[in-house]
């Protein structure tokens, strides 16, 4: 059959479909693969991976008979191909379409708005004018004849957009019919082939080119979906430590009983495991967060805090099915207007640490992007540093300073101070920052909080926290104290005045004065983004290095 020009990125996915009850069973073919992907001769399935967050699939499926042939059964036997790829990109728009045109006859050349009432219709058309990846189904009976012409009419007005064609028809009859640059071969649409081919279009199954792997070996490689479960700290706790322990670096070494206080969140943390089926062993490990914005109490940020999967166990679609689930789960919460990858407050880690090895592209094609280190939610570079008492320089800067004086924080400066984090946190969006100073109201750690104060007016603020202080800040920054007893941390600064550089070096230095008072030698600060440079100029070095990465929703 004749074919319209090559159009580029044109992907084709056979199905092999048999409904026929009454034919004789054939023997089975051992080595048979339910995915496989028979020619690629482009490589586009690469570009197909390569979508942008917003851009759109367009999924048209065609009207059958489900497997089961039970005539109460009115769902849609291709749905779970639709759920499988929203799983992998948000973006899915199924349109459903009748295979059986009444006018199959008319010639080819005829206006596709003319050819029939049933196939591919001008509503179909301006669907596929308006995505980015079209995906079209068919899945002939076996007495049936392929209407190529619906793909046809498809490449004819996708502008040379990616065109992914799934066929259901025996493999022994299309080999050969089927003329398109990329093939891929699934033994049905049952809902474990769909979702593996979902998977297997968006990279997350090695496809064989030729040949046929041992169906154990396949096995072994292909991702699915695994059974999510929610945590049990009593019965779960050591797994997910020796699980930590493999996937972080001795940097981030945690004992038992600060891993236990970081994920004890009622109310505000859910987290969630993947099992070994066989045994009950813990193969991956997810932690999520809620935390408050701000002082309203309305908004939500859902934290992604954590996602671990053991070595041995990795690209079996473990960690998918923790994503997603976790995700699924954070978006359904009322309230929720971002999801970041890693957390606000307790801060495990700020985000993806420089030290993890981190298959970027994986997280990319959920809609995270890590690549901008310039800019925030995108891959910006966010710093932990750490200051030696002795190595503090901030006398040399001492007589560049403005007229400000440094003293501890009383009740009776709670309710200025929480209006100064107020307003620094909507400037600088800093969520999670007034819960924080909220939690020393009224209670013995309000002299953790150091004050900056000119003209009889508070300035500027900073929290103040020690391994064995008490305070909520404490626990929710468990990093000074896992690296000695001796050192303390600052978090949390606020400045009325965005340029008052000099304010920060004295607000540290009065920090510095208040922890040195406690027995501390060191101090720690978190989360540094523009203001790095002038630490190091004072002193600081890096102890850390993450990526700040968010999405609003």
């Amino acid at each position: 059959m004749d074919f319209p020009p090559v159009h580029p990125l044109c992907v084709v996915l056979l199905l092999t479909r048999d409904l026929d009850s009454d034919a004789p069973s054939q023997p089975a073919n051992t080595e048979a693969l339910p995915v496989e992907l028979l020619r690629d001769a482009p490589n586009w399935l690469l570009a197909v991976q390569n979508l942008r967050e917003t851009d759109v699939i367009i999924l048209l499926t065609p009207i059958v008979i489900p497997i089961s042939q039970n005539p109460s059964d009115t769902s849609d036997p291709f749905e779970p191909l639709g759920r499988s790829l929203a799983k992998r990109h948000s973006r899915i728009r199924q349109i459903p379409y009748t295979q059986r045109s009444e006018v199959s006859h008319t010639p080819r050349l005829q206006p596709p708005n003319k050819r029939a009432r049933n196939g591919i219709t001008s509503t179909h058309l301006g669907f596929i004018k308006r995505g980015h990846v079209i995906i079209l189904c068919f899945a002939p009976d076996p007495s049936q004849q392929l209407q190529q012409e619906f793909a046809e009419v498809t490449f004819a007005v996708s502008d040379n957009k990616p065109c992914i064609i799934v066929v259901c028809c025996k493999p022994t009859e299309i080999s050969q019919a089927l003329l398109f640059p990329t093939v891929i071969q699934a033994v049905d649409y049952s809902p474990s082939v769909l979702e593996a081919t979902a998977a297997l279009i968006f990279g997350e199954a090695a496809p064989s080119l030729s040949g046929r792997q041992s169906e154990s070996t396949n096995d072994a490689q292909r991702p699915r979906l695994w059974p999510v479960e929610q945590w049990n700290e009593a019965r779960d706790i050591t797994s997910v430590l020796n699980l930590w322990h493999e996937c972080t670096s001795s940097r981030f070494s945690i004992d038992q009983r600060t891993l236990a206080s970081l994920l004890r969140r009622p109310g505000y943390a859910k987290h969630y495991v993947v099992r070994d089926p066989r045994n009950g062993e813990i193969l991956g490990f997810c932690a999520t967060y809620l935390s408050y914005v701000d002082k309203e109490g309305e908004n939500l940020i859902a934290s992604l805090a954590v996602l671990l999967v053991r070595s041995l166990s990795r690209q079996q679609g473990i960690g998918l099915s923790l994503h997603n689930h976790a995700i699924s789960q954070l978006k359904r919460t009322r309230g929720v207007i971002r999801l970041q990858l890693g957390s606000t407050f307790p801060r495990i880690f700020y985000g993806p640490s420089s030290e993890m090895q981190l298959n970027e592209e994986w997280f990319r094609r959920r809609g995270w992007q890590l690549n901008k280190p310039d800019v925030p939610g995108q891959g910006q570079i966010v710093r932990d540093m750490i200051l030696d008492f002795a190595d503090w320089r901030y006398a040399e800067e001492r007589s560049r300073q403005e007229v400000m004086s440094f003293r501890l924080c009383t009740q009776e400066d709670m309710v200025g101070v929480l209006e100064i984090v107020e307003m620094t946190s909507a400037r600088q969006a800093k969520m999670g920052w007034y819960d924080q100073y909220l939690s020393l109201m009224n209670g013995p750690n309000v002299k953790d909080v150091v004050l900056g104060v000119k003209n009889d007016t508070v300035v500027a603020t900073a929290l103040t926290y020690t391994p064995f202080c008490g305070s909520q800040i404490a626990s929710n920054l468990p990093w000074a104290g896992r690296i000695g007893n001796d050192i303390g941390g600052v978090t949390c600064l606020c400045l009325t005045s965005p340029t008052q550089d000099s304010g920060i070096s004295g607000l540290l230095d009065a920090a510095i004065e208040n922890l040195r008072s406690q027995g501390m030698t060191k101090i720690f600060i978190d989360g540094v983004t523009d203001d790095a440079d002038i630490l190091m100029q004072l002193g600081f070095r890096e102890w850390a290095q993450y990526r700040d990465v968010w999405k609003d929703i």
